[in-house]
């Protein structure tokens, strides 16, 4: 009778393939009692992560579809959309047009940054000290803050209406000529940064107090010892110690400054003369004004990677002087 000579290997394959499959099983169940916390949590946030996938992620590569693309309004959605490439983001940064508005859109930040923060910081180093009726300042204090940015912009719309604003009746009453706020290009701009800055010192104070009561009393009551006076306690120990809310402040406002829309459109509408036509304003007016929406994404990206790159500026800022990021 024959001898199979390959049943034996054949034998010794399946036990090692039994052998090593039993291995991967056990390691698995190592891995996965090692590691249960961590997968209960991902089980916790996959749903999570999903909804922000759909509803975030979607809609990013869905507008750079569009960006890439010529698409206007009288083009049906259904309907093919030419590939243009990178032709919407070159016609746009050599356009006068978009080198206006970024311009606009960095002096308004700048300009609002400086203004809020020294009136924010002001106002907190007065909240910062015990005086009467301190409690009830801070509740009316932070008002504006509540009111929605369209109300604030209709409301100083009202105000500084040339026909019959409450500020030009003033000072007509007073024997001053009332400049045109809103109609002179030249008013255009400070008006934006006075009405900003309205809104958002509150905002500014609230988390620089935060950080003046995060120092050390002892740390000033020794300086006032050893003989420093009040503007020197300032410049050496408070100022120094309060980096870390001066950049979250200046990050958190420099990117909602630069992408300004609502309080814009509501008081000035970008005008007069393109004096307050800022990025938001621009992109409003070439996607539902001319209905180029490829144009209007691209633009859209274009104020988004601005914003993050200088959001990300200040966010390293804000990682060198708390090293807890």
């Amino acid at each position: 009778m024959p001898t199979n000579h390959y049943a034996p290997a054949h034998g010794s394959d399946q036990a090692a393939e039994s052998t090593f499959g039993a291995s991967r099983s056990r390691s698995f169940r190592e891995w996965a009692t090692k590691h249960s916390e961590a997968l209960l949590g991902y089980s916790f946030v996959g749903p999570a992560l999903l909804v922000v996938g759909a509803v975030m992620i979607y809609p990013i590569l869905f507008n750079i579809n569009i960006a890439l693309r010529q698409w206007d309004w009288s083009t049906p959605f259904d309907a093919p959309k030419p590939y243009v490439g990178l032709t919407n983001f070159t016609n746009l940064v050599g356009s006068d047009r978009f080198v206006n508005s970024l311009k606009v859109s960095l002096e308004l930040m700048v300009f609002a940054l400086i203004v809020e923060y020294l009136l924010g910081l002001g106002l907190a180093l007065l909240l910062n000290k015990q005086f009467r009726g301190r409690r009830i300042f801070r509740t009316i204090f932070i008002l504006p803050m509540v009111l929605a940015p369209i109300i604030v912009g209709i409301q100083w719309r009202y105000l500084l209406s040339g026909n019959f604003g409450v500020v030009n009746y003033i000072l007509f009453r007073l024997g001053i000529e009332a400049p045109a706020l809103l109609s002179d290009p030249t008013y255009g701009l400070p008006v934006l940064v006075m009405v900003d800055s309205w809104m958002y010192v509150p905002f500014v104070s609230l988390i620089l107090l935060a950080g003046l009561q995060q120092i050390p009393q002892e740390v000033q009551e020794a300086a006032e010892v050893d003989g420093a006076g009040a503007w020197a306690r300032f410049i050496h120990i408070t100022f120094p110690l309060l980096g870390s809310s001066t950049a979250m402040v200046l990050m958190l406002r420099s990117t909602e400054v630069f992408r300004a829309f609502d309080v814009v459109y509501v008081l000035t509408g970008g005008g007069p003369e393109r004096s307050t036509e800022v990025l938001g304003i621009l992109l409003y007016r070439i996607a539902f004004g001319e209905g180029n929406f490829g144009s209007a994404a691209a633009l859209a990206i274009i104020i988004s990677v601005i914003g993050m790159v200088i959001g990300g500026v200040f966010l390293k800022i804000v990682h060198s002087e708390t090293r807890l990021f």
